[in-house]
This record gives C-alpha cells, sequence and structure tokens, in this order.
C-alpha cells in the first residue's frame, strides 16, 4: 500500500494507493476521522484483487484544508473527481462511503455518475439536518474554534458512536478517538458547517442506477437502520444489510461481518 500525495484543486490531497487490480474501490472516510478508519477493508479488498485507493478528505487527515469556510459535500464530490483523473483513472469506481462519506457519495454521483459502477453506503442517511441539528453543529464549530480543540466535538460525537458490545477504552475506540483529535480545528469546524449546509438527497435515490449495497449497523443511533432502510427503499434494486453488534462505525466495530456482505454483494455485482 503506497502513502502518497497530490495536488488537485488547490490543495494537496494525501491518499494510499495499492497501485494495481481492478475494479477500482475509492473508499471514503466519515467525520471528522481519516484514511485509516477503513484499514480494516483495505488489506481485505486488496487481497480480493481490487485497487484500493483511499484519500483524506480536504481538511482531514493529513490533506490540507484550503481556504476557510464550509466544506461541502460537492466539493469533496470535485476533489475526488480530479484525484481520479490525477491518478489516470478512466474506469469507473467502486464508491464505497461511511457517513458523511455516503453524504460526499450522493454528491459524487449526482455530479460525476459515469464515474460510478457501484455503490456501498454504510451507516449514512439521505435526510439532511433538521434547523436544530444545524444549530448544534454551528455551535459546535463555534466552540471549537474558541478553544482551539477539536475536543467539543469528542465529547458531542463519542458516546454515539458504538454498540453496547464494545468495551469502554476498547482499541477501537482509541482508534477513533485519536482520528477526531488528530483532526485540525479548521477542518472540525469547517466540517461541521458543511454537513449543516447538506441537501436532501432523497431526490436522489431513484436516479441511482448501478448496483448499490446498504450496510448500517443494529445499534447506530446517529443514522438508524429506519435511516438505511429509507435509503434502500428509493433506490432500484438495493440490497440492505444490517450488521450485527455494530454501532455507527460498524466497519472497524464488526469488520469481519462487513467485509463478509461486502465480499457475497461483490460476487454477485460484477456479474
Amino acid at each position: 500500500m503506497y502513502r502518497m500525495f497530490v495536488d488537485v484543486n488547490a490543495i494537496r490531497m494525501a491518499y494510499s494507493d495499492t497501485g494495481s487490480g481492478s475494479p477500482v474501490a475509492l473508499l471514503v472516510h466519515g467525520f471528522p476521522l481519516n484514511r485509516s478508519m477503513w484499514d480494516p477493508q483495505m488489506g481485505w479488498l486488496r487481497a480480493a484483487g481490487l485497487r484500493v485507493i483511499v484519500p483524506d478528505l480536504r481538511g482531514f487527515g493529513a490533506s490540507e484544508a484550503g481556504p476557510a469556510g464550509p466544506l461541502s459535500m460537492e466539493q469533496h464530490a470535485d476533489d475526488l473527481a480530479a484525484l481520479l483523473a490525477a491518478l489516470g483513472i478512466g474506469e469507473p469506481v467502486v464508491y464505497i462511503g461511511l457517513s458523511m462519506g455516503g453524504d460526499v457519495g450522493f454528491a459524487f454521483w449526482r455530479k460525476y455518475p459515469a464515474l460510478v459502477r457501484a455503490l456501498v453506503l454504510l451507516d449514512t442517511r439521505a435526510s439532511p439536518d433538521t434547523p436544530q441539528a444545524q444549530a448544534e453543529r454551528h455551535r459546535l464549530a463555534a466552540e471549537v474554534e474558541a478553544l482551539g480543540s477539536s475536543q467539543p466535538v469528542v465529547d458531542a460525537m463519542l458516546p454515539r458512536l458504538f454498540s453496547p458490545h464494545l468495551p469502554p477504552g476498547s482499541r477501537v475506540a482509541q482508534q477513533v478517538v485519536g482520528m477526531m483529535k488528530g483532526t485540525s480545528v479548521q477542518g472540525v469546524a469547517d466540517g461541521e458547517r458543511g454537513l449543516a449546509a447538506r441537501v436532501s438527497s432523497f431526490p436522489t435515490l431513484a436516479t441511482i442506477t448501478v448496483p448499490t449495497l446498504v450496510l448500517v449497523g443494529e445499534y447506530d443511533v446517529l443514522t438508524p437502520p429506519s435511516d438505511a432502510q429509507a435509503i434502500a427503499s428509493g433506490i432500484p434494486a438495493a440490497e440492505l444489510v444490517s450488521i450485527e453488534e455494530a454501532g455507527h462505525m460498524a466497519n472497524m466495530e464488526n469488520p469481519e461481518a462487513v467485509n463478509e456482505a461486502l465480499a457475497t454483494w461483490l460476487r454477485r455485482a460484477q456479474r
């Protein structure tokens, strides 16, 4: 797995790339995390013969944030399209996104449908924030900036990320906290504002014509199974799979079940 940087849309973007294989899988992380959240899937997908590309989105991980301002889902989609172009990838990709990565996936499909051969949406929703949720995101963004620390977002999100099956202080929880605390203040604040501004993706669902897998942790309280069901019901021929003993970070909390669901679905999707 190669770790590299490329200049796209006036920022330096960090990414990992196995360099060979087909089809290409593009793995897109959630908020306020980075590409290392996909470690449980990267090696497995590579072993299955896929080329795996895993970027840090603008403002997260080792990627530059660029000018201050809300990090919109459309901006992330543009950056991902530019990354694929910079890597000379002309074939459509298997887009895999969790949480905010799913929000970006909807924007990516709206703007670049020719670049998508299949879609995997994990623990995400099609609905925009309510006015109350928007106000809370803006409040958290301001508090993060005032304190110069991502801790308010860590405190708000951490109790809601995992299932009751995950022991307190587990390695997975420590990894997630490390990613959240490692995100820059600007990335967290601008990321919150970008998420607050995202539009409804319900009108998008019926337009999705590629094979689609929807995964959700059975204990996800941030984007609960009802959200996943609404997405799967709106996409023609989408498949919905519940991941047992997992919360919002299903791919990290129960990677074996997620990988098995991916394996089964990919075999069918490539026929």
